[in-house]
């Protein structure tokens, strides 16, 4: 899947961002549909991580191809 894919069905996508980010507020979320930068900002914010973090928690949880990466991150508990 692509980030242009996810933006297709974006709040379809927010029950999955709930899920893979427990502490993201589902209305928050609505506010950064195709703003990836902003949004990893906020997943950063709500889950103690830097904003590197945040961005690589988002690649790593929505688009394919990280999976090797994701132990090395301990973000495997919500998947």
């Amino acid at each position: 899947m692509t980030w242009s894919e996810i933006l297709q069905d974006w709040q379809c996508q927010i029950d999955r961002l709930t899920a893979l980010f427990p502490c993201a507020d589902p209305e928050a979320l609505v506010r950064f549909r195709g703003d990836k930068t902003l949004l990893a900002q906020y997943i950063a914010d709500t889950h103690d991580l830097t904003e590197a973090e945040g961005q690589e928690a988002i690649d790593m949880r929505l688009l394919p191809g990280c999976a090797a990466r994701r132990e090395s991150f301990g973000l495997l508990a919500a998947e």
